[in-house]
């Protein structure tokens, strides 16, 4: 005689020894503090399934800006960090918080506003020239306003053309990630900083042109921080060193490499990212080189 209690409770034997079995194997896992201009312009989903792909070792963002993921990492919140803010880089490395850093790639940042181009700042002869133009015609600036490095290159900008932002009536403040960022100034028709990758993925669904680039001044640097948890900190710092390893590796470099928007290439590397893994750290003024297999910052 069938017995439909006793079939429901195997059923919920095998479920439960399934969930049992699972959450004795957890997939292997690492936390990335990175920046939202990463995410925005898609290449951290291509590396984070690339990586998972050759390593089954899931990465758990944090999609900030990068002042905040520094800060995260000096707590020992995340394993790794990818940030683009060269002089934080340096005060978290100068405080001994990394065990490993490195600049790997790079891109632009660009300008980018109304077609119509109100404050005139197509053709401008430098980057600063084009905000003082803005300024001048009090033209709408929608500034990201959160500590990121898109907002500290912002920052550098306005003070070499030798102006203070806030003179502007029309300077906003938004406190926004990239892409929320881009599609506010897009609704306001204002100008804005972008990292070019985010905007060229958003471009065809914003009625914003690329009005300003090239300046050397606007030289957008990505680097890898593999971080030295503190004491009592609980994170995956042997999987967050794997993936360091693979982003510099020739495997993590061609998905960089072969990362397009449009079909063109979004990042490019460094040249030092070739050579074998180096490593410079600031624990006293001026930089010091560490080369061991893969070089880690002495503690002294």
């Amino acid at each position: 005689m069938e017995r439909p209690w006793l079939r429901a409770a195997l059923i919920l034997l095998v479920v439960a020894g399934a969930v049992a079995c699972c959450s004795r194997h957890p997939t292997p896992s690492f936390t990335l503090g990175t920046t939202t201009s990463l995410q925005g312009s898609g290449l951290l989903q291509a590396l984070s399934d690339a990586f998972r792909r050759d390593s089954g070792i899931e990465i758990h963002a944090l999609v900030v800006g990068s002042g905040l993921a520094l800060r995260l990492a000096s707590r020992g919140e995340v394993d790794v960090t990818i940030t683009h803010d060269p002089d934080a880089e340096r005060r978290f490395v100068a405080a001994r918080h990394a065990r490993l850093y490195r600049q790997f790639m790079w891109n632009d940042f660009v300008i980018v506003g109304p077609a119509a181009d109100p404050a005139g700042i197509l053709g401008a002869p430098a980057a600063a020239v084009a905000l003082q133009r803005i300024a001048q015609t009090r033209s709408r600036f929608c500034s990201r306003n959160d500590e990121s490095g898109t907002h500290v290159k912002e920052l550098k900008l306005w003070q070499a053309a030798g102006i203070r932002a806030e003179s502007n009536p029309n300077y906003m403040k938004m406190g926004q990630p990239m892409v929320a960022l881009l599609h506010a100034a897009d609704e306001l028709q204002a100008y804005a900083l972008s990292d070019r990758a985010t905007y060229e993925q958003l471009a065809r669904s914003l009625h914003l042109s690329l009005l300003y680039s090239g300046d050397p001044q606007l030289r957008n640097v990505y680097a890898v921080t593999l971080v030295q948890l503190p004491k009592g900190a609980r994170g995956e710092p042997a999987n967050g060193e794997r993936f360091v390893r693979w982003l510099l590796s020739a495997r993590g470099r061609s998905v960089i490499e072969n990362f397009r928007i449009a079909d063109r290439p979004a990042f490019h590397l460094l040249v030092n990212t070739r050579a074998p893994i180096t490593i410079e750290c600031t624990f006293k003024p001026g930089l010091r080189p560490v080369s061991p297999p893969l070089e880690m910052c002495e503690k002294r």
